[in-house]
């Protein structure tokens, strides 16, 4: 407190400083109550809107070949857009993730639609927890929002966790990408449940701690019950918009719970899988040729006995 205080103080005799505070203060108070309207702030809108018009130069997460593959596909980069969510998951994690995702991702959305993008590519997706707390986590989306020749402005830009070649690629194939689809699921693994399972305890405490070798088919049992679940929400999460998911992308956690005298040890585990819905039509057939490939070999050309398919 007696830092802030000598801040304060300091500001109010610098006007350049008491100014900046002044003007601090009141981003934070406009940020406050866009989130909780659900819209952007203003200066938000005014950094889109002179990104969009060139007067701010675009940033792409894209690597220098990769840009030159894309301006043969006709695929501009706009700029970086984002998107975060500090939450409180409370009684839920499993939910909490989904909610805290997808209040970031719907974020980078509407960014990526202020700039008239076609579609936000290249998406990567971090959470942290908070050091102090255990039930809260800040959820960050990041992506290069693009056009893409051919197609005007759109209020409804897809969000992909794939590069904006291999999207349009995805295009040509027939292959759409929709959007991100996300599962989250988190259980509690208590020892006695091993009992009803049929495991014995001795043994398997016997095991932990090094004695035999051997599986603890109750714990697998229930960290693959832990995965498939989050699988089938992802599945669930991507058939509201897409008939398939690609370029998934999966993050695992088992978490001893606290020790107390004379019970056994719990586990939390977590899953996370995320990835880009699609939409596919299975009868779509894309050409393929056979191209013979060639190699220098002792200073002679000599055809090559694999062959690679090409898509033309």
């Amino acid at each position: 407190m007696a830092f802030i205080s000598r801040f304060f103080r300091s500001a109010a005799g610098d006007p350049d400083a008491a100014n900046h505070a002044t003007q601090q203060a009141a981003r934070d108070q406009e940020w406050q109550s866009c989130l909780a309207q659900d819209r952007m702030p203003s200066f938000v809108q005014r950094r889109l809107a002179d990104t969009k018009s060139g007067k701010l130069p675009w940033v792409s997460t894209t690597s220098v070949g990769g840009l030159l593959a894309q301006r043969s596909h006709g695929i501009k980069p706009i700029g970086l857009v984002s998107g975060n969510c500090w939450y409180q998951y409370g009684f839920s994690w499993t939910r909490g993730h989904y909610d805290g995702w997808h209040k970031a991702i719907d974020r980078l959305w509407r960014e990526a639609s202020a700039l008239g993008a076609n579609a936000v590519v290249d998406v990567t997706m971090k959470v942290q927890r908070m050091a102090d707390t255990s039930s809260q986590m800040d959820y960050g989306v990041l992506g290069t929002a693009v056009s893409i020749a051919g197609l005007g402005e759109s209020p409804n830009p897809v969000v992909a966790t794939v590069s904006a070649l291999e999207f349009a690629r995805l295009m040509e194939a027939g292959i759409v990408p929709v959007g991100l689809a996300i599962g989250a699921h988190y259980q509690w693994y208590y020892p006695n449940q091993s009992i009803m399972m049929g495991q014995n305890m001795s043994a398997m405490g016997m095991a932990m701690m090094g004695g035999w070798n051997q599986e603890l088919t109750a714990l697998s049992e229930f960290l693959t019950d832990v995965r498939r679940t989050a699988v089938g929400q992802l599945q669930s999460d991507a058939a509201r918009i897409g008939t398939g998911v690609l370029a998934r992308v999966e993050y695992s956690e088992i978490v001893p719970g606290e020790e107390r005298e004379g019970v056994p040890p719990r586990y939390l585990a977590r899953h996370i899988a995320f990835g880009t819905a699609v939409l596919h039509d299975p009868r779509h057939h894309v050409p393929m040729r056979l191209r013979s490939v060639f190699s220098v070999k002792d200073g002679k050309m000599t055809p090559d006995v694999d062959l690679t398919q090409e898509v033309i």
